[in-house]
């Protein structure tokens, strides 16, 4: 009887022992779920923050783009709706000065739109496959998009206010799925089909590559110090790539499907990734290591994002039922800014 009670102690004490293990091996910061941004009739495909950090843009499957105004207290507030394209919402940009707003679509076009007016101030048909990213760039004098077509395209925003803006064109071998500003000045970053990252020049040469995902790479971002790109695949893999060397810093592994999205934190200590069998991830680019994972709340996360001041993320996501809409959480982050040095993450205190 004794030697019975003695090795159910032993196995209560590896139980514990475990369990201890395990919190420790996987310590996830604390985000709390705060609301579901209704107002779409079917699921969510894209979504964006503007620079500031003031306005959410939502995209979706309804073909239409909602824009929800942010205050301090993080409410969400809806303001204006889009609606012109006739497929579903692919990608969204807000200008620098809030100006535009530049939506793609699976129509193959993309369309730019005045804010203040809600007027229509160009609508692309450039494009012969979806469009699969559009971004400003910093200095809000282009617009530059990407597709399913082999191409991407730079155009002037100046030239929105005319009938037919030209545009500079930059071909590849392989579907573009996503697109950044290099950090080489006048270089463009790929996102390609044929599972690579690659660096094209104003004429659309290669100029670098970063290979060593096993399949399609779907989405990249560069961090906001322009050392680090992100790439996502449908591998299930992240890769964090120096940008200097142009090596593979980290292999981010855990999610279990396709990568839909890769996101720097303001200050780049944090990544924040979506899947398409719904989960979202936040890493630690100090360790590597998962950070935070989000519960499911749809069966294929499309794209997650910080928000600038990192107080919130919102997550574009296939719900199997209504409501339809961005799903917000808030953070235990903040990022601080000292003057003349590099932002930090600090854990915000009650």
């Amino acid at each position: 009887m004794r030697i019975r009670v003695f090795i159910f102690i032993c196995f209560l004490g590896m139980l514990v022992l475990r369990a201890q293990e395990t919190t420790l091996v996987n310590l996830n910061d604390t985000l709390k779920f705060h609301r579901i941004l209704e107002g779409h009739k079917s699921a969510i495909e894209s979504l964006t923050f503007s620079k500031d950090g003031t306005l959410l843009a939502t995209g979706s499957w309804d073909r239409k783009v909602r824009v929800y105004g942010v205050d301090s207290l993080k409410n969400y507030t809806f303001q204006q709706e889009f609606d012109i394209h006739h497929a579903a919402i692919t990608c969204i940009d807000i200008s620098i000065d809030n100006k535009y707003i530049a939506i793609g679509s699976k129509d193959f076009t993309f369309s730019v739109f005045e804010m203040a007016s809600g007027q229509l101030r160009f609508l692309s048909r450039d494009h012969t496959n979806a469009v699969s990213q559009l971004f400003f760039d910093p200095s809000n004098v282009h617009l530059i998009t990407a597709s399913m077509d082999g191409t991407a395209r730079v155009y002037r925003v100046e030239d929105f206010e005319q009938a037919g803006p030209n545009s500079l064109v930059l071909r590849y071998s392989s579907k573009i799925n996503g697109a950044q500003l290099s950090p080489a000045k006048g270089k463009f970053l790929l996102a390609c089909d044929d599972s690579k990252v690659v660096e094209i020049n104003g004429k659309g040469a290669v100029s670098a590559a970063y290979i060593g995902h096993r399949s399609r790479v779907n989405c990249l971002d560069v961090s906001h110090d322009r050392k680090m790109i992100a790439s996502g695949s449908d591998d299930k893999d992240i890769r964090i790539w120096d940008v200097k060397t142009r090596k593979t810093r980290y292999v981010l592994e855990g999610h279990g499907w396709k990568v839909t999205s890769v996101h720097f934190s303001k200050d780049d200590r944090y990544l924040i990734s979506s899947c398409n069998n719904g989960e979202v991830k936040i890493w630690d680019l100090q360790t590597g290591r998962e950070s935070a994972y989000i519960p499911l709340v749809g069966n294929n996360a499309r794209q997650a994002m910080f928000a600038p001041d990192m107080k919130s993320i919102a997550v574009a996501t296939f719900q199997d039922k209504p409501p339809f809409g961005a799903v917000v959480y808030h953070t235990p982050y903040t990022v601080s800014v000292p003057q003349g040095k590099k932002g930090t993450v600090r854990k915000r205190t009650k």
